[in-house]
């Protein structure tokens, strides 16, 4: 049985809009990210991808097909010719004409109103450092990836919080202490399916915040209820309308 009940938890967990709120807006456009501000989301979660050009552009896919009017492989195509798709029609007509961001302008718009939890998909790491550091955002923006990649965030910028999945073989009485002596994680993340109650308190043990995923099927009231009686301090959703309601009803 968790520990956690609901009236400790009001007003503290975090609300991430996943991917700005792909079940209610289209998916990493600036239109998202503008709502997930009107709501007062904690976070948005972003993709980062490099152009072949090198620039730096917001898209969770590895090709643009799936949520564009266009294809090809991000890597594959310039600036310019990802500019020239539309990111909104295929979500509703209503969204027609919004374009794929830029990491640039994803900062910009954030600055000062929103954190951001970059999820680091194909990038350089000194790329998106130098794009973090220009916007001055390094105390709003939450790093995640694999291991290998967090390793060289904390080499090249140890003051940056970084967060991974909880990896399958620390899934275990003792694990979390041995993945921070691996690399010194802040947060961790992972499916909520995935966690317990004696996994989120061994991760509070050892001063690590724990933002668990709702997506899919837990992307409900019961799903959000769940969460919160692990102890978690935050839930990633792709409707996040739906959990900040949740919230202000306990």
């Amino acid at each position: 049985m968790c520990a956690q009940t609901m009236p400790q938890i009001r007003n503290r967990i975090a609300v991430i809009a996943h991917r700005g709120g792909a079940g209610i807006m289209p998916e990493n456009t600036l239109a998202a990210f503008q709502h997930a501000i009107r709501l007062s989301c904690d976070y948005v979660e972003v993709d980062v991808r490099t152009t072949r050009d090198g620039k730096l552009v917001i898209m969770h896919d590895r090709t643009v097909d799936r949520t564009t009017n266009g294809s090809g492989a991000v890597n594959e195509l310039t600036l310019a010719a990802i500019r020239r798709l539309d990111a909104g029609a295929k979500f509703s007509p209503l969204y027609r004409g919004e374009k794929v961001p830029t990491l640039d302008e994803v900062l910009e718009l954030c600055r000062g109103k929103i954190n951001v939890y970059i999820d680091h998909k194909d990038a350089p790491v000194e790329a998106i450092l130098r794009t973090i550091r220009r916007h001055r955002m390094e105390k709003q923006v939450l790093i995640y990836g694999g291991l290998d990649k967090l390793q060289e965030w904390k080499r090249v910028a140890p003051y940056l919080p970084v967060m991974p999945s909880l990896p399958q073989q620390y899934r275990k009485p003792g694990g979390i202490a041995e993945l921070r002596k691996v690399l010194p994680v802040d947060a961790l993340n992972g499916d909520m399916a995935l966690w317990t109650c004696e996994l989120v308190q061994e991760a509070h043990r050892e001063g690590i915040t724990v933002y668990v995923d709702n997506l899919g099927s837990p992307d409900t009231p019961e799903g959000y209820r769940q969460s919160i009686e692990m102890g978690v301090e935050g839930i990633e959703t792709d409707y996040p309308d739906d959990l900040l309601r949740f919230i202000r009803q306990l």
